[in-house]
């Protein structure tokens, strides 16, 4: 999975959902720190541009600030049941 065919893949119509493209872009750090020694270049680079796609999805409403990194948007908060967002 890289950038281009998450642009791709949002062109095309193929996420039904907001959470889709964030597993997407996910993936694209998991296969980042798999594939690169941490202490590369490339794995540091990863990491921050990690906590910075983390930080704004979160500023942006798309993850729940109070839970851990990786929550789904259709996690519970406040008592109720977010709505998912759709495409």
């Amino acid at each position: 999975m890289d950038f281009a065919r998450i642009r791709n893949k949002i062109n095309r119509f193929e996420y039904n959902c907001a959470e889709e493209i964030l597993d997407d872009i996910r993936l694209i750090f998991s296969n980042c720190f798999t594939y690169n020694k941490p202490s590369t270049v490339v794995a540091i680079a990863g990491g921050e541009l990690e906590r910075y796609f983390e930080q704004r999805a979160r500023e942006l409403g798309l993850v729940d600030s109070k839970s851990a990194k990786g929550s789904k948007s259709s996690d519970i908060t406040n008592g109720r049941k977010r709505k998912r967002t759709t495409l």
